[in-house]
This record gives C-alpha cells, structure tokens and sequence, in this order.
C-alpha cells in the first residue's frame, strides 16, 4: 500500500474511531441525564471522560496499528486531546467572539479543523513508530 493509501485508510478508520467514540458519549450522556436525572453538563463531562478510554483502544489498535507502550502512547493521547481541547476553545472563541459566525456553524467548521490537526498528531507523534535498536521500528 501506498504511503497515500495508508493515510487515507487511516483517516477513514480514524472517522470510524472517533465515530463510535462519540456514539458512547452520546449514550452516556443520554443515559445519565434522562434516566437518572444529572445535570446535562454534568452528563455531558462524563460522556466525554467515558469516550477518551475507547477512542484511545480504537486508534492505538485500529486506526494506527500501533506497537507503542501503552505508558508512553498513553500519555501522548491525553497530551494531544487536551491540546485539541485548547485548539478548539481557542478557534471557538475566535470563530463566535471576533468573527460573529453563528456558533453552531462555527462549531462544526471548528470541530473538522481540530479533526484534521488531532489525526495529523496522533499519526505523526502518539501512535507513531519509534526506531528501536534493532532498527525494526516498532518502539514507543
């Protein structure tokens, strides 16, 4: 396969990955809110904490394929989602407070930007191979 066709398959299992993360946010949510009765915020936080275990297993074992440590690719995943966090707050802000886009609009203008450059990350930097010293390059 292509270095092309490697990314572009990546990128559509990164779609399925973060898909299905976001089906059990959306679940937790619902769940918590309309059937025990939390606050939606609330709901919504601990959907969101829920999310991050199944997104990590599903771009470390599916989307990247990766053979790096769980300690250390672990710990770039949340390094990279809560930088993609402060991207989105960032261009959030811009987007609704400077620009005066309608925030929905700018949400999801906002959420593929931060889609794109959180993929481009974890390809290059959470998920990557490491040389090892043997050279095989399966190393965290």
């Amino acid at each position: 396969m292509t270095d092309m066709s490697t990314t572009a398959a990546q990128f559509l299992r990164y779609g399925i990955a973060g898909g299905s993360a976001l089906g059990v946010h959306l679940l937790v949510l619902w769940g918590l809110h309309y059937g025990f009765g939390v606050d939606k915020v609330l709901a919504s936080a601990l959907g969101f904490l829920c999310a991050i275990p199944v997104n990590y297993w599903l771009q470390h074992r599916f989307v990247f394929r990766s053979q790096s440590d769980h300690r250390v690719a672990a710990a770039r995943y949340v390094a990279t989602t809560l930088a993609g966090l402060v991207l989105n707050t960032v261009l959030f802000a811009v987007a609704t407070l400077v620009l005066a886009i309608p925030y929905l609009l700018a949400q999801v203008a906002v959420t593929v930007l931060v889609f794109i450059a959180n993929f481009l990350v974890n390809r290059a930097f959470t998920f990557a191979a490491r040389p090892t010293p043997d050279g095989n390059g399966a190393g965290a």
